[in-house]
């Protein structure tokens, strides 16, 4: 199976990702984001916060280029929701017998 049939979600985070196309006029100021995106809040410990940042420097200097925050979630999110899809379906959905968390990562463990 192709990455781009294996992941479409990731053609997404991976246009964003790229160097803006320079065009012939030159324009001051930001290059526009690729696809529109909002601010949200969101609290987390400061524990959450540290592994958050320590992920965007990994992935930043792996992949060789500037990541942010929003796109790490991203990626866990739409990550998760693959881990999450029924087989054949579009629908998200997590056995009954799971009730928390760590039920929820021993089954998400065992699928991968």
């Amino acid at each position: 199976m192709s990455e781009k049939t294996k992941y479409p979600w990731l053609r997404l985070l991976d246009l964003d990702l790229k160097p803006a196309q320079t065009s012939s006029t030159k324009r001051r100021g930001r290059p526009k984001n690729s696809f529109p995106r909002r601010r949200v809040g969101l609290t987390l410990t400061e524990d959450e916060l540290a592994t958050l940042d320590e992920m965007v420097e990994l992935f930043s200097d792996q992949f060789e280029h500037t990541f942010a925050r929003g796109h790490i979630i991203a990626f866990l999110v739409f990550y998760m929701r693959d881990q999450l899809m029924a087989k054949g379906s579009r629908k998200m959905r997590i056995p009954e017998e799971i009730k928390s968390f760590v039920e929820l990562a021993d089954y998400l463990h065992k699928e991968t």
